[in-house]
């Protein structure tokens, strides 16, 4: 409890320092005006701002609903504004986007409206497995999937071509031994890279991976399990494939996402994970020089049976405190239901997470990278679903890290951090 407290302080003196900082920087979202007219609040950040803005505009104007934006940087700002409001009686922002690890923490502390009574036969059946599991807890709906996204395996179909390689590598072994001919014939200095920095970003790609080797992660009681069988293999392959087949570029171990982007598209790598639509940004001519190269397949895996991925599912949530439930509704339903999640897909490129969207015809006709991202979209985890998920995700980095740099092997790095996780679900 004294701990609880401590972090509920700590929240609330960020919030305040936040805003004394961000001062008129800051978009202000405005309180409901008495005039009799519904207005909503939500909160964004700076992706798809004028998308999201422009979507606001049509929605007051199909509706008479107006919907006030407060703009901040994404991220921990965004999350201590959200939690100062929830502590505050959750009428700020009556609409959200909701991150799916934030799902157990925030449906735990009593801080969302399910939106369950809502939610049609016809929905449920409709969106995608993993975009619907990342926006339930406990049984109940908490949030409208929106951009539905994925880690989709890329690789560079003419560097394996012009190697000999007709099809793309099926298991984790197959990429090395394509990766040392790319190697050896001096096509790439390291035939892949990932995003294996102390960040979420190493967790997602660690997820991804261990679900390939088939670990588990956590049981229904949420007791760990990732120091145990596929789960150590992953990351004993993550480290063997910096250290000793030497196939992927050793500062993957500092490299986020972008970085990683960068060197895909400056045909530095012939291999690489990547969120989004990936074949969007590689054969756009203004940032790619492999334009007409990329192609999208099945995520490897040990056995080549198991092409596991990480998703990152986000959808639309209502706050418990809004004095507008029926109208939040409506503006989540506008956002993330099924049209205007087909309007974010092919004016915004965000992925969708609903089956009739991604296997329209006409949908599909002027994304040709969608056809392949539909078999994926069979094959997606999400990562752990505690309600204590953003202490564990610091501490489950570390040891990652502490595994990727070889202070630990990687059984000794999982058995702490096995060690760890527990007490942090018992002092949660």
């Amino acid at each position: 409890m004294k701990r609880r407290i401590i972090l509920l302080l700590m929240f609330l003196l960020s919030c305040s320092l936040l805003a004394f900082t961000e001062g008129a920087k800051e978009q202000q979202a405005s309180p409901a005006k008495s005039s009799g007219a519904i207005e909503l609040n939500t909160i964004a950040g700076p992706g798809h701002l004028q998308f999201i803005l422009k979507r606001v505009r049509e929605f007051a104007k199909e509706t008479g609903i107006k919907v006030n934006v407060n703009v901040v940087p994404y991220g921990r700002d965004m999350k201590v504004k959200l939690i100062a409001s929830f502590l505050a009686g959750g009428d700020r922002y009556d609409v959200f986007i909701l991150d799916c690890v934030d799902v157990a923490q925030f449906a735990e502390a009593g801080w969302m409206l399910p939106i369950d009574k809502w939610v049609t036969p016809y929905m449920k059946k409709n969106i995608i497995p993993f975009a619907k599991e990342g926006m339930i807890y406990k049984g109940k709906w908490w949030g409208l999937p929106w951009a539905s996204e994925w880690k989709s395996f890329v690789y560079n179909g003419k560097m394996l071509k012009d190697m000999g390689y007709s099809q793309f590598p099926a298991k984790w072994a197959d990429v090395v031994t394509y990766s040392k001919k790319l190697q050896s014939a001096g096509v790439v200095k390291y035939a892949t890279a990932f995003s294996w920095a102390q960040k979420e970003c190493l967790i997602c790609d660690y997820v991804a991976l261990a679900a390939g080797f088939e670990g588990k992660f956590f049981d229904s009681n949420l007791n760990p399990l990732f120091n145990k069988g596929g789960s150590v293999e992953a990351l004993q392959w993550m480290v063997d494939s910096i250290r000793k087949y030497k196939v992927v570029d050793p500062a993957s171990i500092m490299w986020t996402e972008d970085n990683v982007n960068k060197a895909m598209e400056a045909g530095d790598i012939a291999f690489q994970m990547r969120w989004g639509t990936p074949l969007v940004p590689l054969n756009d001519p203004k940032r790619s020089k492999i334009v007409g190269q990329a192609v999208i397949g099945l995520m490897p895996s040990k056995d080549g049976k198991h092409p596991y991925t990480v998703s990152g599912p986000m959808g639309w949530a209502i706050s418990k405190g809004t004095k507008h439930p029926e109208a939040a509704w409506k503006f989540i339903n506008f956002m993330a239901g099924e049209k205007g999640s087909k309007i974010a897909l092919l004016e915004e490129g965000i992925p969708t997470g609903w089956k009739s969207v991604i296997n329209d015809p006409a949908v599909q006709a002027t994304r040709p990278d969608l056809k392949a991202m539909a078999k994926q979209a069979e094959y997606i985890v999400n990562r752990p679903r505690v309600p204590w998920y953003q202490e564990f995700s610091v501490m489950f980095a570390e040891k990652l890290h502490e595994a990727l740099t070889g202070t630990k092997t990687p059984q000794q790095a999982l058995d702490d951090a096995a060690a760890k996780a527990i007490k942090i679900k018992k002092s949660f």
